[in-house]
């Protein structure tokens, strides 16, 4: 149904005609069959927008279908949109008064100058970022993809869908934040965290070797060789969200696939900088004929690749002495795999104790690349600043 937000002069107010009981719609057709002089029922979307008063025609097709038009030569059909609910005003408030608060600009229910792309909050700083809150299932032919491609061509710069129904995150094709159920109150409260559960990730890099703990993505099982870039779910509340996104601290990654999600501005980087702005993660090896893979999956072919002996006069990899890499890079390193390699001793609560120190310790040498990498007198690339750093510190602890 078109124009199925509209406005009831008789004391009901603001209602969704779809919401209507089947007994309630046959009253309203009935009592509004004048609709001109009877002044019963008014297009909510002119009113609101223009504060332009268009009295509605309401009638039923011959198959029951539910009609609400504006008289000839008003105005052209308004698309279908839900009711706003308490909990979605009060989430849209929330994001509006953080984003007020951090200074940046927030308007309501902002429209391009096309009159159909409409923001639920429109947060502008240093980017453009539409923020959209989706408590319902997506209406066929107005959905998220769709939505979102016509955000961006009225010069957004990006849009962040948000949820707090797993459902609704399941079945969306676009990159979307889910946050944990809320109740009305607890929206209302500042003080309580809305915390990101998914749609926000942290990106991991590694060398892929049996060393680093890692699953091969392409099923080697002492490694491929290479670096692989993949993801993790990453923590994150809704305001600070809201606080970063404005001012470009956070980016969306492939925000038009489902499998699309947000990260820092540094993760973003590294990620872009793997796989490119529209290439799809790779690494994968194509499905193989039943009749060539052994019980646990491997090709006799790989198998043999991956147990056949090396020996050093066969090596072409030797890795070069790296002289321009900065002690600090070699002594993070270092670190991190000295904490990596005491996860092989432990189990239950202190492996997962373990684990994260160790991450914390892998994560402060990534930065460290990054910040270095970014310098102008560095000449190598981010890639070939971390893998000198991490050849220099192998050799060195081969040393000592």
């Amino acid at each position: 149904m078109h124009n199925n937000l509209i406005y009831l002069t008789d004391g009901r107010g603001r209602v969704d005609a779809t919401q209507l009981s089947d007994i309630e719609w046959a009253r309203l057709v009935t009592d509004n069959r004048d609709s001109t002089r009877r002044q019963l029922v008014k297009c909510a979307w002119c009113w609101d927008e223009d504060r332009v008063t268009h009295w509605m025609k309401t009638y039923s097709r011959n198959n029951g279908a539910r009609v609400i038009s504006h008289q000839p030569g008003e105005c052209a059909d308004h698309p279908y949109q839900a009711l706003e609910s308490d909990e979605h005003k009060a989430y849209c408030d929330r994001v509006e008064r953080v984003g007020v608060a951090e200074g940046f600009q927030a308007r309501r229910e902002a429209r391009a100058g096309d009159g159909r792309t409409r923001s639920d909050v429109l947060l502008v700083g240093s980017r453009h970022v539409s923020y959209e809150m989706q408590h319902s299932p997506f209406k066929q032919g107005y959905g998220a993809k769709e939505r979102t491609r016509r955000s961006l061509a009225a010069k957004r710069d990006a849009v962040a869908w948000h949820t707090d129904s797993a459902m609704i995150a399941g079945g969306a094709s676009v990159a979307m934040l889910r946050s944990n159920q809320a109740r009305l109150p607890q929206i209302e409260n500042p003080r309580y965290e809305l915390r990101i559960l998914g749609g926000y990730r942290k990106v991991l890099v590694w060398e892929c070797t049996s060393r680093e703990g890692h699953r091969c993505p392409r099923g080697r099982y002492v490694g491929c060789g290479a670096t692989h870039v993949d993801s993790q779910p990453g923590a994150i509340t809704l305001d600070d969200f809201i606080r970063q996104a404005p001012a470009g601290l956070v980016l969306p990654v492939r925000p038009l696939e489902r499998n699309g999600f947000w990260a820092s501005i540094r993760d973003y980087e590294i990620w872009i900088d793997h796989y490119g702005v529209a290439s799809r993660p790779g690494g994968r090896r194509a499905p193989q004929r039943q009749s060539e893979r052994q019980a646990d999956g491997h090709s006799r072919r790989t198998a043999a690749e991956d147990h056949a002996p090396v020996f050093p006069q066969q090596r072409t990899d030797t890795p070069q002495v790296v002289t321009d890499v900065p002690d600090e890079l070699i002594n993070l390193e270092r670190s991190a795999m000295g904490e990596h390699a005491k996860l092989a001793s432990l189990d239950g609560g202190a492996y997962d104790a373990q684990w994260k120190v160790w991450r914390t310790a892998a994560e402060n040498f990534h930065s460290a690349v990054t910040e270095h990498a970014a310098r102008d007198d560095v000449a190598m690339s981010r890639y070939e600043v971390e893998q000198a750093a991490k050849r220099a510190a192998r050799r060195s602890a081969q040393e000592s």
